[in-house]
């Protein structure tokens, strides 16, 4: 439809090669929301006439009742061109009038702006969840011995309710990052046409309070052309996740027989074809690989962002298929593991067997002596290496061991102590989360069913 009186027809198998009429099924909705608040300020400052707009807007909201079925619309550029051809087919060339004031560019960004802050809302529920699972785990476990690992080897005793706090600090500080990404997605670039602006009287900020947006992103170029928001969620997402693959290692190697440390529910195993002993871990297993997977999508945005030009470049419309694929192995991933999570627990006779083979608080010991004595560090640190060099086995009970008095450490009270206040933070900002997603529900509700 929109090239044709310039350029001709076109090839549909050339169309076909650059559309994204597929990708564009997870914005079509926020691409109908964003149409309906353009005709109503259209409406406002008088370019479309009242009777006009109404025709429009009905026939947007049956446009979008109708559904999306993106192998059907072949010929098509993207999502925007389908909607409008299908106005211009349902009211005639009235339906022409969407394109005054607007363009693909300023219009589809809204609409992944829509699209996103939702998706990082929903995100942030479900990391909220897995905070409040870890940390009723972590009182339940605050006292149930693990040893710790630096470099592989066994490091330190601590307990699985520690090593949940440090899974819920993670979480928390990813959280932050997440909210704030969402105060960087929450802003309306509509109305800034493709580039410098419209010849239309638009109050930009007048529909950006009409999408429930916070504020507007004020230069046109930056709004229609930047995708720093995308790349942004993007990272952030993708940071979190590599973290909780690392300790996606931790829990693999805790279930080793060889270990035993812990047990999972046995719904999360798999076993093997010919090996009818195999307890194979395997959602932990497919959850890492894709969160490799969300690696290499985030690696893919960047090359694609890092050559364009500060305006838009049809390379734009290639990242965000990535970004949902982010989002997607996220949700889902979180969702798995937070489960997996809630059915761990502590072998007492897997770690009791490590405990008689390794000596794990040969540290705690060194330190005790050399305050207890007066004497140098370094002097008892030497003193304990050449006796346990000489097979000795020197260390502190593990009891005494996990009792120490500094903030975060493995001290079983202070793990209660800090999970139960935790709790308290979940519960506000799960309630903060839920309240702006109402919010939007009622903004988007409003636009599609009035």
């Amino acid at each position: 439809m929109y090239r044709r009186e310039l350029l001709g027809t076109g090839n549909v198998d050339k169309i076909g090669y650059t559309s994204s009429v597929i990708d564009d099924a997870e914005i079509f909705r926020y691409v109908v929301i964003t149409l309906i608040t353009h005709v109503n300020e259209l409406e406002r400052v008088g370019v479309l006439k009242d009777d006009v707009a109404g025709n429009i807007r009905d026939a947007l909201r049956d446009i979008w009742r109708s559904g999306y079925e993106p192998g059907r619309l072949v010929g098509y550029e993207d999502v925007h061109e389908y909607v409008e051809a299908e106005l211009i087919k349902r009211l005639g060339s009235v339906g022409g009038w969407i394109g005054i004031g607007r363009s693909r560019n300023d219009h589809v960004t809204t609409a992944i702006r829509l699209r996103l802050r939702r998706a990082l809302l929903e995100l942030a529920l479900l990391v909220l969840r897995l905070r409040e699972v870890v940390l009723n785990k972590a009182v339940e476990e605050h006292d149930k011995v693990i040893i710790g690992s630096t470099h592989r080897q066994p490091a330190q005793v601590t307990t699985l309710g520690h090593y949940m706090l440090y899974l819920d600090s993670l979480s928390g500080d990813f959280l932050s990052e997440l909210m704030h990404v969402f105060e960087l997605v929450n802003k309306s670039p509509l109305g800034s046409g493709p580039l410098a602006g419209t010849m239309v009287s638009i109050d930009r900020l007048r529909e950006a309070r009409e999408l429930g947006f916070d504020g507007v992103v004020d230069n046109t170029i930056y709004a229609t052309g930047s995708r720093y928001f995308v790349i942004s969620a993007a990272s952030v997402i993708v940071n979190y996740l590599a973290e909780v693959g690392r300790f996606i290692n931790n829990l693999e190697m805790w279930l080793m027989p060889q270990l035993n440390y812990v047990s999972a529910d046995p719904s999360h195993l798999a076993t093997s074809s010919i090996m009818p002993h195999k307890r194979n871990p395997a959602t932990l297993e497919v959850f890492r690989a894709r969160i490799g997977e969300a690696v290499g999508h985030l690696m893919a945005m960047y090359s694609i962002l890092r050559p364009v030009e500060s305006g838009y470049q049809l390379d734009l419309q290639e990242l965000t298929r990535h970004l949902w694929s982010i989002i997607r192995i996220a949700s889902e991933g979180i969702s798995i593991f937070t489960d997996f999570i809630n059915s761990v627990k502590v072998n007492d006779e897997g770690v009791g067997e490590s405990l008689n083979k390794y000596v794990v608080t040969a540290a705690e010991y060194a330190e005790v002596v050399a305050m207890r004595e007066g004497r140098p560090f370094r002097d008892v640190y030497n003193e304990v290496a050449r006796r346990l060099r000489s097979g000795a086995r020197v260390g502190l009970d593990v009891g005494d061991a996990l009792m120490k008095p500094v903030l975060g450490s493995s001290n079983p009270s202070l793990i209660t102590e800090y999970a139960r206040a935790r709790l308290n933070e979940v519960r506000e900002l799960t309630e903060k989360v839920s309240s702006i997603i109402n919010k939007l529900n009622d903004v988007e509700n409003r636009l599609l069913i009035t």
